[in-house]
């Protein structure tokens, strides 16, 4: 027992055979316990059923430890000493495993393997040899190595074009097969745990390995060869190695395995959404226009030659490679002459492969609009063959497919990924925390070994030197959660007990190792061995029960008395525990420290609380000494320092246990609570100390630091003077005159200016610049290059090499100086141009002044390791794909090539090598997949579908959104709005301040001389004021008269009169007093009161500096403050923020300075015409505030809009309209001016013009008056009046004040533009990088030669310019180029788009040199310019701008949440939401039960579940049946589809007809019901009236398919459709939000079609306008601009407005089409539109968490729908003996089963008056119980007023009653029976109730009675109470 005992108790014992025969022994016990446990559980069965309600306290089950996970590191505090055991078998370390067969190896990187210790592939013992041999090859690191390289080393081998030797394969297989082999024979193949086949990164490898020997076995199986292509998921091992790879491949699966529902939601919208486009559109895009075959057959032509001729592809309308698609409907696109529009023509557009013939097209159309990939060409194609009112099919799927669901699944992508960082963070501080313990722990243990003594007494000096270090050190158990030995720690650090020689108990529960996770993040003790010293210690063992560790302070400061028990019962923590009121049941695992920090983490010496009356002085502090009775220590008062201790620990004196009470009261304040053992202390002193200890803190000696010092001399010196440059004072004195100015602000801001210019200088190259510009350009790239090198060397000489380089931004010049040199010097060199591009990163330098770029620039730092992270696991997803596409359709493309086959030449985007494949690959990351799709199903078929949408989706929708989920996760508000207090001071701002100063002193001089003036002429008469007349002017209002309180921007000031106010001369003021009052206390509770203060200085001056001043009070919290506190007031003017609140009457006229100045004016003011006016301005003010003028007014700015919207293209053609629309604009005009000038009469101008919205009506109206003025001098045709037109197209802004709902939106836009603004030019600079470079790549490299076709020409025929001139061919430029700066913007912008990038892609591909004919692919390496672009461009920078918003949301959130929520604990908070949403709602009346029995029964049918269910079967069933329709069915499909619809009908009649039986008159009243009734009808219509409803709108079948939406109400009876019914109720939350978005989108497109339309009415139909997309009509620019808003074809547009402007020339419309287009993008598409991600993301987490958190709303509905049952009239009450039924009905989370008497009783739920229950109180008691809160904060109430709510008892006070009734009736009866005896009893039990009409129950009797109903239903239900049970509740 002995020997086994300290064998047992070293950490890493050897596993050997008497190992494995202990585990067998162990696992035998524990079978034989189960067995026992059974059988008294078959005895014990039939006990009563009090115990069933007793809650049961079986302990929860083990748990592995995560510490110990297999694949981790081991822990740092069992480092030591496992070096012994590397690579060899160890007995498992988890105390989890100890009954299971397994052992661990630790490898040489201290990563923990887990084995079987079962026989491996049954013969192989965990002692056999070979199996030992393969153990030690499998846990050694090189391994691992050998494979990694192995692996990368295949997949640089698989990508290329040619495939390898067959020996190189053979090699690989064999290299794996080893692998294999050695896993296989050290584990097992699969039937035990860790087994080869348990791991599934093993199956894939067996899977590949198995493959190559198939393949290499039996030929015939070659086509397997596809499958090897898995291979390359190998790749994804690599991500094991690398440590931040883990966290984003882990939120990757973490976010796949939570898309399930998402994809279950998506899935059914997207099939609803395929259904009704089949049912619309099906066979409808096959409509072409055809030649009119009398021009060339003549009129008489037989059948089959109009067939011919028409089905003939040359007789049909094309453009380009496409057939046009035609309609004959209102809007629809048309054809041009000669020709007509025939239905039912060849194949559908794109190869066939666009339609809604079948559900499968619709489907595949239906996931392209989501993804928005090309969907304006669909969008096109369906508005031109069926007519534009067909755009609200698009808006919804935008909307809700688009929007929405794209959104969520970034939303759980960002929340997977930000769960994954929190716990990675956690693991990581975890491992630090107890990496630095463990540290400490050792050198606190080395010290203690070195010199006990010695030890003792340092640290006991430590402790007392209290002035000096105010932090303590104390060797704590670790339990108080990690901890670092620095005196500026926040933690505390942790010394371990010695574990117990004398006896190990390995079976219980706490091992040594088990760390499992505690809420705090604290761990449990370790116990490392016994040292010599530490045995005289009279310490507990750590065995003991209740033993704990003592603290270092205990350890440091009491004597080792020899005489201290030393025996192992002793125990500190019993002595200690039951001091602390919220102590926990004793523990083994228990602590000395965690008990005592628990309370307070700042604990010193004392642990007696004065506070417990019952508690006398224990042995243990007379023993110890702990109190300080005899002690001469320093009176412990220690100031908390926030600045140190972030965590607001405020430490204090602990001899008090008021350490609760206290940081209740305030958590900074260590006053409010006397410390019994600290001696009294002034508040001067202390406060004088706590500047003495703030001021020293910067030079604390650590407690370790002391015990080593050693010199260093040599390396001293040589720092000194070769890093330091500590030389000779003269060049001391040097380094200083150079430091004041190179360091000087001025300097800076001319280095800023230098940067900018140098900026400009470089964004000025162009292509074909002339030699001049050139010349100037280098001479100043010379001259920057000086400025930039002399600054880097003047501050290196200031500053010294050492100082200068520890600044991260000198680095950074010093390297570009460094780059600028070298291209200076190797000027000569080729090829070198490209160092002129590190010269752009100058532009970084601007971040050191620039706030928002420094933290864009800072927050893109902190994604760097990330986003390094994320663009290799982007790598890895790009790579794996793209070598299986090329290996799967590398075949299949060379068709291409062939041709007879499909011919044309292999397409640019192919999988015929790598890089091609990589390309297509990023191209469907960038969200382009269908064209490829369609290139590849041409020849590979419809295996290509699920290979691109696999990768679409892994790729675009969850990959990249990891991207923006990175970036939203770096985006903290904080990180917006960081304090300037942390940044060094900004240079920039220093010079720009001091100019401010140099004007402020210069205006200061000339007022005084222009004063000085002026009193020489005139002097001042001294008045005697009056008191009225004494009041001080402040900031140019008047002031208050004397004891009124002034509070503004939180101050309140309070105004006195002064005692000579009859003698108040010009120098003398009043004395205001400043005290700055936290927001919202009243001035009355202010507790110190200021002195007052008077002034030298003229009057208006010093009140007004006093008064605007930021008073420079501390707002004293002291209570007991006695002295007043002076404060001195001075500083800048605020000035002061007018909200207006509109009064019940004007403002006066005239300002106060006015009337002052100028007296006149107030006698006009007092006359009769003045009071007329007065009158008059009354009656205007009572008009503007009429609730029917702001409604007249809405009423006249829509119609004005809807005016402007018929100003269209044909207006010229309706002169009528034209006259009308003239006339009605000047009535507008008229109406505007006139409201315009009533608000001034009733508002005055300074009103008026002090709000937003009144500026935007003034300059709307002024813009009107100026046209009118400008058309009644016939000037209306100029220029720049016709712009002054188009700015009319605003006016519908000014609705926006007037919407309340768009008005939160435009104003929290409004709020953040400023920051939206500042990405915008950050993104500008970001681009000004990649366009500089793209001018030096690609600069006049676009053009070429061109025939008369507009083909551009081989190189063959035309090499270069000269030779295209001289062949009279067109040497033309494209249209978007890198020509200059600007045109590079314009190319970046739309690369970053994705929209026309494939152009500009292929120009630059196929550039050569400038002047040079391009060639096919020549330049193909100039891809990465543009992946690298895009990477940073747009997946980063665009990226931004959704950051920025939804940062910006959030903290207006913030702002707008309630202070309530801020002072509530979680389930505080949690209690609250529950009763805010059970107050929105109250029980239903429920619809009657008719009186004829048999509607009865239908009622009873109609309105069950399952009834709901069935139904929703049917039309399940149904939307099948509709799927199976397709185009160009057989009569036979076509038939039996029309019978099984009339089946459908019937049953939908007979379900309608059914309820309106059951329900009667209620069933209308139920929308559903309406909708239903309505179908039903149209369906037996369309039935009967087939014919009609042919040219119907929307057939009735489509009005079927809207019903599924019913799904929904069927969702809720699915338990596991939690998930999906969490995203629909965040639909639910996000739909007004959405709807306000929708509308101000909706306004912006307005505005900005109909500039549209007055700009480029009359552009070309081409590229992207054709005559139904243009900008003709309002309607047409409209569905135009909704199409752009998600950026879709912008890019024809733009083509379409400027094809008129020849290449090379300057044109106007150019930068009209650019401006236009550019800045609707920016705020559509950048702004509006991610204000929707924003809303749905914020909702989404929000539903989430309440799903997670607490009860959801249909939890709520639920308890209300089941309440209908119980209480059929909605009386809200129902009767007690019906209770417990009612909360056994209900569902979960709410439902209590029976028995639940007890649980009722524990609720303690009011009983009202007649015995009834309320419902609130039931819910209210089910929530609390289920929230599991006991404190809950106080909700008001809200009970209507006409339900008497009188509460008598409660279920807890009635249950109390019945038992002191039992009990009196007991005694009662023993009473009787021993007075009567036994003769009596047959009597006494007859008389049952006259037993208690005596005396003392005769009052319990009543009570109880009251309650008889009850009282009897409830003992039918529950446990007869006996009097002498102790079941009291």
């Amino acid at each position: 027992m002995d020997e086994e005992g300290v064998e047992e108790y070293r950490t890493f014992r050897p596993f050997t055979r008497d190992s494995l025969f202990n585990i067998e022994r162990r696992i035998a016990e524990e079978q034989a316990a189960k067995e026992a446990h059974k059988l008294k559980e078959a005895g014990d069965s039939d006990d009563s059923e009090d115990e069933i309600e007793e809650p049961s306290h079986h302990e929860p089950d083990p748990k592995p430890n995560p510490k110990l996970e297999a694949g981790r590191k081991l822990p740092p505090s069992m480092e030591e000493g496992s070096s012994r055991f590397v690579g060899r078998p160890i007995e498992d370390l988890d105390e989890y495993y100890h009954n299971q067969k397994t052992f661990c190896v630790i490898g040489r990187d201290k990563t923990i393997y887990r084995f079987n210790a079962t026989n491996a592939l049954f013969v192989l013992s965990p002692f056999n040899p070979i199996r030992r041999v393969a153990l030690y090859i499998l846990v050694h690191p090189l391994f691992s190595v050998v494979v990694m390289l192995t692996i990368i080393v295949n997949c640089v081998f698989m990508t290329m074009t040619e495939g390898p030797e067959e020996y190189v394969e053979q090699i690989f297989t064999g290299i794996y097969t080893f692998e294999a082999t050695t896993k296989i024979l050290a584990r097992g193949i699969i039937l035990t745990p860790f087994t080869y086949l348990r791991d599934p990164w093993n199956w894939l490898d067996f899977f590949v390995i198995s493959i190559a020997y198939l393949t290499m076995w039996i030929k015939v199986l070659g086509n397997l060869s596809a499958l090897r292509t898995f291979r390359v998921l190998r790749a994804l091992k690599t991500v094991a190695v690398i440590p931040g790879l883990k966290t984003i491949v882990g939120a990757l699966l973490e976010a796949v395995r939570r898309l399930r529902d998402v994809m279950i939601l998506t899935v059914f919208v997207l099939s609803i959404f395929a259904l009704v486009g089949m049912q619309l559109y099906s066979g409808g895009l096959k409509q072409k226009c055809v030649m009119n075959w009398t021009l060339e057959l003549g009129t008489n032509v037989t059948d089959e030659e109009w067939l011919a001729f028409v089905n003939d592809s040359d007789h049909w309308w094309k453009v380009g490679d496409d057939y046009i698609v035609c309609g004959n409907g209102s809007g629809a696109g048309g054809c041009k002459e000669n020709y007509t529009c025939l239905p039912d023509l060849g194949e559908n557009p794109n190869f066939g492969f666009t339609s809604f013939d079948n559900f499968g097209w619709a489907l595949l159309c239906a996931f392209r609009l989501m993804t928005q990939d090309a969907w304006e060409s669909l969008y096109k194609l369906v508005l031109r063959a069926e007519g534009s009112a067909h755009a609200m099919y698009f808006v919804l799927v935008i909307l809700l497919g688009s929007f929405y669901l794209v959104n969520l699944i970034l939303a759980i992508v960002a929340m997977s990924y930000d769960e994954q960082q929190k716990q990675d963070a956690a693991d990581a501080a975890d491992e630090a925390a107890e990496r630095m313990e463990e540290e400490e722990r050792r050198e606190i243990l080395s010290q203690m070994t070195k010199s006990p003594s010695d030890a003792s007494f340092k640290s006991d000096q430590y402790n007392s030197d209290k002035a000096e270090d105010k932090e303590r050190v104390s060797l704590t158990s670790d339990q108080s959660g990690g901890s670092h030995l620095h005196p500026n720690s926040k933690k505390r650090g942790s010394i371990s007990l010695p574990g117990s020689p004398f006896a190990y108990r390995r079976s219980s529960k706490g091992s040594q190792f088990s760390w499992k996770k505690k809420p705090s993040g604290r761990a449990t003790d370790r116990q490392p061995l016994v040292y010599q010293t530490l045995e005289s210690l009279p310490l507990p063992f750590a065995d003991d029960s209740a033993a704990v560790t003592p603290s270092s302070e205990d350890l440091c400061n009491f004597p080792f008395h020899k005489n201290a028990p030393n025996g192992r019962r002793y125990s500190f923590a019993s002595q200690t525990r039951r001091h602390w009121p919220d102590a926990r049941p004793p523990s083994r695992r228990s602590s000395f420290a965690s008990n005592v920090s628990r309370n307070s983490r700042t604990s010193r010496y004392s642990v007696h609380s004065p506070l417990d009356p019952l508690k006398k002085e224990s042995k243990m502090d007379t023993l110890f000494n702990f109190t300080r009775k005899g002690s001469q220590r320093v009176p412990d008062v220690v100031v908390d320092k926030p600045r140190l201790d972030r965590d607001n620990d405020s430490v204090s004196s602990l001899g008090s246990e008021c350490v609760g009470e206290k940081q209740k009261m305030s958590p900074t304040n260590t006053f409010l609570c006397p410390s019994p053992t600290a001696a009294n202390v002034d508040i001067k002193d202390v406060m004088v100390l706590k500047d003495l200890i703030d001021h020293a803190s910067g030079h604390r000696r650590s407690f370790m630091s002391v015990v080593s010092v050693q010199p260093e001399a040599v390396r001293d010196k040589l720092m000194n003077y070769l890093c330091l440059w500590n030389c000779s004072p003269n060049f001391k004195k040097l380094q200083y005159f150079v430091s004041l100015f190179i360091m000087d602000a001025f300097v800076d801001l001319f280095i800023t200016l230098c940067i900018v210019v140098n900026t400009g200088f470089m964004a000025l190259d162009h292509w074909d610049m002339n030699e001049e510009l050139k010349r100037v350009s280098e001479f100043a790239n010379l001259l920057f290059t000086g400025i930039f090198a002399a600054e880097a060397f003047l501050k290196i000489l200031a500053l010294s090499p050492i100082n200068y380089f520890k600044d991260n931004w000198n680095v950074f010049d010093s390297f570009i100086v460094l780059l600028s040199l070298m291209e200076l010097m190797l000027e000569a060199l080729p090829g070198l141009s490209v160092l002129r591009a590190f010269r752009l990163l100058r532009v970084f330098k601007l971040a050191k002044s620039w706030p928002t770029l420094n933290m864009l620039i800072a927050i893109v730092g902190r994604t760097m390791g990330a986003l390094g992270n994320l663009t290799i696991v982007l790598g890895i997803v790009v790579f794996i794909f793209a070598v299986m596409g090329q290996q799967l359709f590398r075949d299949s493309y060379q068709r291409y090539l062939d041709e007879s086959d499909i011919g044309g030449g292999m397409p640019r985007w192919n999988f015929d090598d790598f890089l091609h494949s990589f390309m297509i690959i990023f191209r469907v990351l960038c969200g382009e997949w269908i064209e490829s799709m369609w290139g590849c199903m041409r020849v590979a078929g419809y295996s290509c579908v699920p290979f691109f949408l696999l990768t679409m989706v892994i790729g675009n929708l969850v990959v990249l959104n990891l991207f923006l989920a990175l970036l939203l996760s770096s985006f903290g508000a904080e990180s917006l709005q960081r304090s300037e207090a942390d940044d060094e001071p900004n240079k920039l701002a220093e010079a720009v301040d001091r100019f401010k100063r140099f004007g402020a002193w210069v205006k200061v001089k000339i007022i005084v001389c222009l004063k000085v003036k002026l009193r020489r002429k005139t002097k001042r008469p001294v008045i005697a004021l009056s008191p009225s007349s004494s009041r001080p002017e402040l900031n140019g209002k008047e002031a208050l008269t004397d004891g009124q309180t002034v509070v503004g921007n939180g101050k309140a000031y309070e105004l006195h009169q002064t005692q000579d106010t009859e003698s108040l001369s010009p120098n003398k003021t009043d004395a205001e007093k400043g005290l700055d009052l936290p927001d919202g206390e009243k001035v009355g509770e202010t507790t110190a009161l200021l002195p007052r203060r008077s002034s030298e200085g003229s009057m208006n001056k010093d009140s007004k500096s006093m008064l605007g001043s930021e008073a420079s009070s501390s707002a004293s919290s002291l209570s007991e403050c006695e002295k007043d506190i002076k404060v001195e007031a001075d500083g800048e003017p605020e000035i002061n923020e007018v909200d207006i609140v509109y009064v019940k009457e004007p403002d006066d006229c005239l300002c106060k300075v006015c009337t002052r100045k100028f007296k006149c004016l107030t006698t006009i003011g007092e006359s009769k015409t003045g009071q007329l006016w007065w009158k008059f301005r009354c009656f205007m003010f009572r008009v503007t505030e009429h609730k029917y003028f702001e409604t007249f007014i809405i009423t006249m700015i829509l119609a004005s809009s809807s005016a402007l919207a018929l100003e269209d293209e044909y207006l010229d053609e309706r002169p009528i309209l034209k006259a009308i629309l003239e006339y009605l604009d000047k009535c507008f005009t008229a109406i505007f001016i006139l409201e315009m000038l009533i608000k001034w009469i009733a508002f005055g101008f300074k009103t008026y013009f002090t709000d937003a919205w009144c500026w935007l009506d003034f300059i709307i109206v002024s813009l009107s008056i100026v046209l009118l003025a400008a058309e009644s001098f016939d000037l209306g045709d100029l220029g720049a009046i016709k712009a002054l037109r188009t700015l009319r197209a605003l006016r519908p802004l000014r609705a926006v004040s007037r919407w309340e709902g768009m008005r939160v939106v435009v104003n929290a836009l409004i709020k953040a533009i400023p920051s939206i603004f500042n990405v915008l030019l950050v993104c500008l600079v970001f681009w000004l990088i990649f366009g500089i470079m793209g001018v030096q790549l690609f600069a006049g490299k676009f053009h070429k030669c061109v025939d008369e076709n507009n083909e551009t020409l081989h190189v063959n025929i035309v090499d270069h310019r000269n030779q295209c001139e001289s062949q009279n061919y067109t040497w033309t430029n494209s249209k978007i180029n890198f020509d200059n700066v600007i045109n590079a913007y314009l190319a970046l912008f739309q690369v970053a788009t994705y929209k026309g990038w494939i152009d500009i892609m292929n120009d630059a591909i196929d550039s050569r040199q400038p002047n040079q004919q391009p060639l096919y692919e020549d330049n193909r390496y100039m891809y990465l310019y543009f992946v690298l672009f895009i990477i940073f461009g747009s997946f980063f920078t665009l990226n931004l701008f959704i950051g920025v918003i939804i940062d910006n949301f959030n903290q207006q959130k913030k702002k707008q949440g309630g202070s309530l929520e801020m002072f509530m604990t979680d389930d505080q908070k949690k209690y609250y939401m529950a009763m805010k949403r059970m107050q929105s709602k109250s029980p239903q009346k429920s619809i009657p039960k008719p009186k004829l029995w048999i509607a009865g029964i239908i009622f009873d049918v109609t309105t069950n579940q399952m009834f709901d269910i069935g139904i929703m079967v049917v039309i399940l069933l149904n939307m099948i049946t509709m799927m199976i329709e397709h185009e160009g069915m057989i009569p036979e499909i076509e038939e039996a589809l029309k019978y099984i619809n009339i089946v459908f009908i019937a049953i939908f009649t007979l379900e309608c007809v059914l309820k309106i039986i059951g329900l009667r008159q209620f069933y209308f009243k139920i929308p559903w019901n309406v909708f239903d009734f309505v179908v039903v009808i149209l369906s037996i219509l369309a039935l009967s009236l087939a014919g009609f409803f042919e040219n119907f709108f929307v057939s009735p079948t489509l009005l079927r398919v809207i019903r599924v939406f019913r799904v929904g109400r069927v969702l809720r009876l699915v338990k596991s459709a939690k998930g999906i019914r969490t995203l629909l109720f965040s639909l639910a939350v996000s739909l007004p939000a959405l709807f306000n978005i929708g509308l101000l989108l909706a306004l912006v497109m307005f505005i900005y079609a109909i500039m549209g339309m007055n700009f480029f009415m009359t552009a070309e139909e081409e590229y992207g306008l054709d005559d139904a997309f243009n900008f003709k009509t309002f309607f047409r620019s409209f569905i135009l601009l909704f199409q752009m808003c998600t950026s879709a074809g912008w890019d024809g547009v733009l083509n379409g407005l400027i094809a008129r402007c020849k290449p090379n020339e300057s044109c106007a419309e150019y930068t009209i089409a650019t401006m236009y287009l550019v800045t609707y993008l920016v705020i559509s598409f950048l702004v509006v539109v991610n204000m929707y991600i924003a809303v749905i993301l914020e909702n989404f987490s929000q539903a989430t968490e309440d799903v997670q958190q607490g009860l959801t709303p249909d939890d709520f509905d639920m308890y209300y729908e089941k309440w209908e049952k119980y209480d059929p009239d909605a009386t809200q009450y129902i009767p007690l003996d019906m209770l417990s039924d009612f909360v056994d009905f209900l569902e979960e989370p709410l439902q209590l089963q029976k028995p639940n008497h007890f649980m009722l009783v524990k609720l303690d739920i009011p009983i009202c008056e007649g015995d009834m229950c309320f419902c609130r109180d039931i819910l209210d008691a089910l929530t609390k119980n289920f929230l599991g809160t006991t404190e809950t904060p106080d909700i008001p109430q809200q009970t209507e007023a006409e339900t008497e709510y009188v509460v008598v008892s409660s279920t807890l006070k009635r249950q109390k009653e019945h038992y002191a009734a039992k009990i009196i009736q007991k005694a009662y009866r023993t009473f009787r029976r021993k007075k009567h005896g036994s003769e009596d009893e047959f009597e006494e039990n007859d008389n049952d109730e006259d037993c208690v009409d005596n005396g003392d129950a005769e009052t319990v009797v009543v009570e109880t009675t009251s309650s008889h109903a009850s009282d009897t239903t409830e003992q039918q239900k529950t446990v007869e109470l006996h009097a002498d049970s102790d079941i009291v509740a």
